[in-house]
Order: structure tokens, then C-alpha cells, then sequence
């Protein structure tokens, strides 16, 4: 029950800092997002977080699989981590803690 009341407020909070940091920021994005690739450090950086999402997305995806849902209703999860980062892994987490059915998509099979 905790969890169905701190993700999506972590979500909230969340996508709306990242918001105000795009908005108020002095640099460009493409400027700062090529900046990230520039030095071991930062790519180091870089490829863990992908490395880590990449971990949660396939336990997501188990945990999708596992309430009867398809690749298709996931997929667009899947497609928003790249360019979200962690905003697409905790925006499932808020629907399915919201709303779970309607991630399954449509679970009318014709037999």
C-alpha cells in the first residue's frame, strides 16, 4: 500500500524537477547531452544508469508478463526509457499501481 502512494509521488516530483531543470537551464540540451560522452567519467556514469535501467525495465516487463500483459502495451515503455530515463520505469509503476488493468491492453482474445 506504501509503495502505490510513494512512487507516483515520486514520479510527480520528479518529472516536474526535471522539468524546471530543461526549463531554467543556461545550457543547450544537445550541448549538455554530447557533454555527457566527452569524458571516461561521465560515460562511466552514463552507461551505468543505462546498464540499471535496462535491469529494471526487464523486471518490469516480468512483472507485466506475470498480470497477463503483451509486448504491446509495454512497448512504449520500453521506447520512453531511452529518452526519459527513469520517468518512463516510474510511470508504469504509478499506472499499474493506479490503474493495473489497463496496462494489460485488450484482454478479449478471440478463441
Amino acid at each position: 500500500m506504501t509503495m502505490q502512494r510513494i512512487v507516483p509521488l515520486v514520479f510527480i516530483l520528479f518529472t516536474g524537477f526535471t522539468l524546471w531543470v530543461l526549463a531554467t537551464s543556461n545550457q543547450n540540451f544537445l550541448t549538455w547531452f554530447l557533454g555527457l560522452f566527452t569524458t571516461p567519467e561521465s560515460l562511466q556514469v552514463v552507461l551505468d544508469l543505462a546498464i540499471a535501467l535496462l535491469l529494471v525495465m526487464y523486471l518490469l516487463y516480468r512483472d507485466h508478463q506475470s498480470q497477463g500483459g503483451e509486448l504491446r502495451s509495454f512497448l512504449p515503455f520500453v521506447i520512453a526509457t531511452p529518452l526519459l530515463g527513469v520517468i518512463a520505469p516510474l510511470a508504469y509503476l504509478s499506472l499499474r499501481s493506479w490503474w493495473p488493468t489497463m496496462l494489460l491492453g485488450n484482454t478479449n482474445k478471440p478463441a
